[in-house]
């Protein structure tokens, strides 16, 4: 048998769960969403970035630790910082000039002179510079398409004809979705940051008032050191600008040219094998960010960013 206390205290549990989960305004039609949790910092150069700008100047502010310290790890961060963008920066511009450039180049002539033959020389001319691209009149139902001159291409041309990516287009398509879903990923981290720092991030007067402890810091009655979990409740406008400047934007124009110049390249890529090869390629580029984390960023640095978090106040619905 269940008792009738068992009971009520089941029914009072189940009504303090759905009170937590929303609360109904009595004079206002809208829901109050429940507290978002803490967002952490991704573990990468950028995350290296935020966490050192916003820690250091606010212990600097507060005058914790050595101040030689925390300026050599500023310096030290925005070095890392400028170097994981200038290199990627000049791969972006390498791979466009050296690499990009002759695929779509080599891609071009291979197809005029597909189209040219295959068509009898019956075709019109869609672009003079930088190559002659001629297509054929009618299409492939017209008059003019002729399926017996394939055997007029050479072996070479017949093969570059054959490679090309378009003409195994179910293959292709999956190779590019997959590319593109990965240079997503990283424009979407890049309009979370902005949504959370710049919009949901309240506006404070003083860098003194950016952190604060968490409340399940098991040294919160103790001196904040490097070690305490922290929370960034609010950023000053200043803070804001810098971060949108210097981490936001960098990533994102990085990620949507590199998504432009990998699709461009991986389309005029004439070998089905090194399609693969050049979206693992590609992929390196965006990694870099990790790498630089991974490689020279003492485990020091590493437990600060861990054990810092992004408090997001919650937008009402």
């Amino acid at each position: 048998m269940i008792s009738e206390g068992c009971v009520v205290n089941a029914q009072e549990k189940l009504v303090d769960e759905q009170k937590s989960l929303v609360v109904r305004s009595d004079d206002e039609d809208t829901l109050t969403p429940c507290e978002w949790p803490n967002m952490p910092l991704d573990p990468d150069t950028f995350g290296l970035t935020i966490c050192s700008l916003v820690r250091d100047s606010y212990y600097l502010v507060k005058q914790r630790g050595k101040r030689a310290n925390r300026y050599w790890r500023l310096a030290t961060t925005m070095y890392l910082l400028v170097a994981c963008i200038s290199i990627q920066v000049f791969l972006l511009s390498q791979v466009k000039r050296f690499v990009s450039a002759q695929a779509v180049h080599d891609i071009r002539i291979a197809y005029d002179v597909y189209e040219h033959t295959m068509y009898g020389g019956q075709t019109w001319t869609m672009s003079k510079s930088p190559t002659l691209e001629r297509r054929g009149l009618g299409g492939k139902t017209g008059p003019y398409f002729n399926v017996s001159k394939f055997q007029e291409l050479t072996h070479d041309e017949q093969s570059a004809a054959c490679r090309i990516p378009l003409s195994q287009p179910w293959f292709f398509f999956s190779v590019l979705y997959i590319w593109a879903l990965t240079c997503c990923a990283e424009i979407r981290k890049c309009v979370e940051l902005f949504h959370a720092f710049l919009l949901l991030t309240p506006r404070v007067a003083s860098v003194a008032d950016t952190l604060s402890r968490l409340e399940n810091d098991l040294q919160k009655d103790g001196p904040e050191t490097d070690s305490s979990t922290m929370v960034i409740s609010g950023l000053p406008l200043s803070m804001k600008v810098i971060l949108f400047v210097f981490v936001i934007i960098p990533r994102f124009c990085i990620t949507s040219f590199l998504l432009w110049v990998g699709c461009r390249w991986l389309l005029a890529t004439t070998n089905f094998s090194d399609i693969i090869l050049n979206a693992v390629a590609l992929e390196f580029i965006l990694s870099l960010k990790d790498l630089l984390y991974l490689a020279v960023v003492p485990r020091r640095n590493v437990i600060a960013v861990e054990n810092l978090f992004v408090h997001i106040e919650p937008e009402r619905e």
